[in-house]
């Protein structure tokens, strides 16, 4: 990417009137749909997804800019070849686990942190105008809030907290290395592997002060997901299973529950509501673990298996048009 002003561009590219685009990046930060979805733990998680409009030009950074920015080898998500199925299978073979998660990752990366990236890593090519025009296009502004941040549900979070997080991952990969420490990051989960007894107990100090060091974001630790085990209990990485022989798999009683649940889908039992979290499920195992939905394809049929999917897909699109 050479050195380019972005509004003349997207003007170009893009075919967007001048009076509307501005009056578009001026808006962006303030017409997200928000509304929250059920967690695990019976609270609630808060999706904020852009304009329609918004959301076609996040997709354009995405693709003309943001791929530019760098990611470090050890984050598995988010980018080509990464992988929940990756991120487990890092860790297989060492018998002890540290797991650490991030809270309130993605508001927790303000506008600030983002402008501070991107003059670190594509200043040469970005005025500050385009700078700021990107972080008002890429960033929601929640009414009970002072500064803009990321969202759950923009396209461009993802990618862009990948990112954000680099000088983190590559001081915390250094002292892993050094250590003889394995070190992977899928998103907010940090997972930290070791077949060296004791130094586990030392990964919690190193990560904090570390997070402390960087110049951003400023990070946040949940200490109710802090987790460290051996092979002497279940090992459980970004929710897959890593049994003693080193093998990954979804677990026995998550795949009894997915096969329960296609099985009332198939007789036309299963509660609408509870037809949409089957496909999460399914389009989880089939990247975790294709085999075992192609076993489930050999008993309910390729069609119905492919039915549930497809709806799935057909929820995402559906979703990206409102």
């Amino acid at each position: 990417m050479n050195n380019f002003a972005l509004r003349e561009t997207l003007i170009k590219e893009i075919g967007i009137p001048q009076r509307y685009l501005s009056r578009l990046i001026l808006r962006a930060p303030h017409t997200y749909k928000v509304y929250t979805i059920p967690k695990k733990d019976n609270d609630r998680r808060t999706i904020a997804q852009p304009a329609k409009e918004t959301k076609y030009i996040q997709h354009w950074l995405m693709k003309n800019v943001f791929h530019l920015l760098p990611v470090h080898r050890c984050a598995t998500a988010y980018k080509p070849g990464g992988s929940i199925k990756l991120n487990a299978g890092t860790h297989a073979s060492n018998s002890f686990i540290a797991k650490f998660d991030f809270k309130d990752f993605f508001t927790s990366i303000k506008a600030e942190y983002l402008k501070m990236h991107l003059v670190k890593h594509l200043g040469s090519q970005l005025s500050s105008e385009d700078v700021n025009d990107i972080l008002r296009i890429s960033c929601i502004k929640y009414s009970n809030k002072n500064d803009m941040c990321l969202s759950i549900g923009a396209p461009c979070s993802p990618m862009l907290s990948n990112s954000i997080m680099y000088e983190f991952d590559e001081k915390v990969s250094k002292w892993c290395s050094e250590n003889g420490v394995t070190y992977t990051r899928y998103a907010d989960d940090l997972t930290f592997s070791t077949n060296t007894p004791g130094i586990s107990a030392e990964i919690e100090d190193v990560i904090r002060k570390i997070a402390g060091s960087v110049e951003y974001p400023v990070i946040r630790f949940n200490r109710k997901k802090t987790v460290h085990v051996s092979k002497k209990y279940q090992r459980r990485v970004t929710g897959l299973i890593i049994d003693n022989s080193g093998r990954v798999s979804l677990g026995r009683d998550r795949k009894r529950m997915i096969s329960s649940l296609v099985h009332k889908y198939s007789i036309n039992l299963l509660e609408e509501k509870r037809v949409y979290h089957l496909q999460g499920l399914l389009g989880f195992a089939n990247d975790a673990e294709p085999l075992f939905v192609a076993r489930l394809r050999g008993k309910y049929g390729t069609e119905l298996i492919e039915e549930l999917l497809g709806k799935r897909k057909i929820k995402a699109s559906r979703r990206e048009a409102d």
